[in-house]
C-alpha cells in the first residue's frame, strides 16, 4: 500500500499510561448535558493520546491515524484501497469528462456550420438532392458521435461504480474505527506504552553496564601499566584485588572507584580513589551534619531505639 501502509510504528505511548485510564463516568450514560460533557472529555483524552504518540515517533497526527486505520482494517480482514488506485480512478474520470466535452463541442460546431450553409441555400438554391446527401453525411457523423458518447458513458459508469466501491470500503473502515470500544483502544495503547517502558529500562541497564565496564577497563589498564595487583579502597581502607573485580566498585563497602593512584614509594600502598557519594534529596539536619562522628552515631542509635519501641 502507499502512504497508509508506510506506517510501521506508533508514537509516544509512554504518556498514555500516565494514569489517565479512568474516563469521565458521564461518558455514554445518555443523560442530557452530562453525556455531552463526558463525550467531550473522552474526545479530548483521545486527541491527547494521539498527539503524544505522534510526538514520540516524530510523525504527523494524520500518519498516526492512518496507521491505526490500516491496523484495524487488517485485523478485521478489510482490504484498504491504496492511494494509487483512487488516483487512477480519478484520472480516468477526468479523461472521460474531457473527451465528452471535446465531442460535444465538435458536434455543436458542426450544427452551426450546417445551419450557416443551409440558410442561404434555402433562399437561393433548391438543390434538395445535394442537401439530402449532406444531411445523410451529417446524420452518419451524428450516429458515430452518438456511438462514441455511448461508449464514453459506459466507461464513465464503470469508473463511477469503481469509485463508489472504493468509497464504500473506506466508509466500512471508518465505521469499524468508530465502533471500537474506548476501553479496547485504551488497553491496546497501554500495552504498547508498557512495552516501550520495558525496552527503555533495559536500554538504561545496558548503558550502565557498558559504562561500568569501560571504567573498570580503564582502572585495569593503569594498574597493569604500573604493575599494581592490589590496592586499598579510598573509602573503607580494605585491600582490593584488582584482578577479581567484576565492576569498578569496592567489594567491601560498595563505593564506586574513579581512578587508581599507584604507590610512589617502595613500601607504599596503591590506592583506589572512591567516587563522591550521591547527593540526597530533601532537607539535611545541619546539627547532625556538623556533629562529630561519635555524636552522629549516638543520634542514630537513639533514633533506632525509638523506632523499635
Amino acid at each position: 500500500m502507499s502512504d497508509l501502509d508506510q506506517a510501521d510504528g506508533v508514537g509516544d505511548e509512554s504518556s498514555v499510561s500516565d494514569g489517565s485510564s479512568e474516563t469521565d463516568p458521564s461518558i455514554g450514560d445518555g443523560s442530557g448535558d452530562g453525556s455531552s460533557i463526558g463525550d467531550e472529555s473522552a474526545l479530548a483524552w483521545q486527541d491527547h493520546a494521539i498527539e503524544a504518540a505522534a510526538d514520540e515517533v516524530g510523525v504527523d497526527r494524520e500518519v498516526v491515524l492512518k496507521r491505526a486505520i490500516v491496523a484495524l482494517a487488517e485485523s478485521e480482514g478489510i482490504a484498504v484501497p491504496d492511494a494509487e488506485e483512487v488516483e487512477s480512478i480519478r484520472s480516468r474520470l477526468d479523461d472521460i469528462d474531457a473527451d465528452v466535452d471535446e465531442k460535444v463541442t465538435d458536434l455543436r460546431e458542426r450544427f452551426v456550420t450546417l445551419y450557416r450553409d443551409l440558410e442561404p441555400k434555402a433562399l437561393t438554391d433548391h438543390g434538395h438532392e445535394e442537401s439530402a446527401e449532406r444531411l445523410d453525411s451529417i446524420v452518419a457523423d451524428l450516429d458515430d458521435v452518438a456511438t462514441e458518447v455511448d461508449s464514453v458513458e459506459v466507461s464513465l459508469d464503470a469508473a463511477t461504480a469503481d469509485l463508489a466501491a472504493v468509497e464504500n470500503r473506506l466508509a466500512d473502515v471508518e465505521t469499524q474505527v468508530d465502533d471500537l470500544a474506548f476501553d479496547e483502544i485504551e488497553e491496546k495503547l497501554s500495552r504498547v506504552a508498557s512495552a516501550i517502558l520495558r525496552v527503555r529500562r533495559r536500554l538504561d541497564t545496558l548503558e550502565s553496564e557498558r559504562d561500568d565496564r569501560q571504567r573498570l577497563d580503564a582502572l585495569l589498564v593503569v594498574a597493569n601499566r604500573h604493575g599494581v595487583e592490589t590496592a586499598a579502597c579510598g573509602d573503607c581502607g580494605e585491600t582490593v584485588r584488582l584482578g577479581l573485580l567484576s565492576a569498578p566498585e569496592c567489594p567491601h563497602c560498595g563505593r564506586a572507584f574513579t581512578e587508581i593512584e599507584p604507590q610512589t614509594w617502595f613500601f607504599g600502598t596503591s590506592r583506589l580513589v572512591a567516587a563522591d557519594p550521591p547527593a540526597l534529596d530533601g532537607d539535611v539536619d545541619e546539627s547532625r551534619a556538623t556533629a562529630p562522628n561519635g555524636a552522629r552515631d549516638d543520634a542514630d542509635r537513639t533514633e533506632r531505639d525509638g523506632a523499635d519501641r
